[in-house]
């Protein structure tokens, strides 16, 4: 089989990778927005861990080795961290209002 073809469906299917990468973070930045609504942390380390093992399962179960997931998702992960964090302050409650303290010690 010649080259080219090959090389030609491998620039494809990247192109489609970015593609489902550039879907995944608009996905994302309307979470974080859901999630700044409504007081949740940016973070949830039982949702990541749990996502985490069943993309691993399912990267074996197509002949991907489980650690290339794993990184990959890893590194997704921490580009959508830093988009979630760049829209704002995420409130831990929404409903906190502002206070005003009078008086204390100033060293």
């Amino acid at each position: 089989m010649p080259l080219n073809p090959l090389r030609e469906k491998i620039d494809q299917v990247d192109r489609e990778l970015i593609a489902l990468l550039s879907e995944r973070l608009k996905l994302v930045a309307k979470v974080g927005k859901v999630k700044s609504e409504h007081g949740i942390p940016v973070y949830a380390p039982e949702r990541e861990k749990a996502m985490i093992e069943a993309r691993r399962t399912e990267a074996q179960t197509q002949g991907v080795p489980a650690d290339l997931i794993e990184d990959v998702l890893r590194r997704v992960m921490r580009e959508s961290y830093a988009n979630e964090n760049k829209h704002g302050f995420k409130q831990v409650n929404p409903n906190i209002q502002k206070i005003v303290i009078v008086g204390g010690l100033v060293n």
